[in-house]
């Protein structure tokens, strides 16, 4: 039993190194500038160590935010809870024409590289879809 036990804790370490939670005074004061200087009204906020970078996640007001700041200080991601008026109407217009039927459960927005992107969880009769869409409502192939 103890073998069992030992192999399966070096099968899981690697998988435990590859993201971190920290205090934010362990995080550089590059990133820890530019996420208060960006993000002065976050509130909840968690630090994690990721392998290329930080990974932040917050609120402001009631949102969920989630911010990618790499080791120099720049923000590589950012993702922010919408309520689903919020989706660009080439969005909802794509919705309602391509799903027809379906409710929109939850929707994100992504900003990477200067492009938006939205994540739409869409549910019908047990039935659930979570597609990417650009900023014209095109249906995108980027992985989130």
């Amino acid at each position: 039993m103890k073998k069992v036990s030992f192999i399966t804790l070096l099968l899981l370490a690697p998988f435990c190194l590859l993201a971190q939670d920290l205090a934010e005074a362990e995080v550089p004061r590059v990133v820890v500038n530019v996420f208060h200087k960006t993000f002065p009204k976050a509130s909840k906020v968690e630090w994690e160590k990721k392998i290329d970078g930080y990974n932040v996640e917050f609120d402001i007001g009631r949102r969920d935010h989630e911010v990618w700041i790499n080791d120099q200080g720049q923000i590589v991601k950012h993702k922010k809870e919408l309520r689903s008026s919020e989706l660009p109407k080439p969005v909802r217009d794509a919705i309602a024409q391509q799903y027809k039927g379906f409710r929109i459960d939850d929707a994100d927005q992504f900003e990477t590289g200067k492009k938006f992107y939205y994540k739409v969880e869409l549910k019908k009769s047990g039935e659930e879809r979570k597609v990417i869409f650009d900023q014209v409502g095109k249906v995108s192939a980027i992985n989130l």
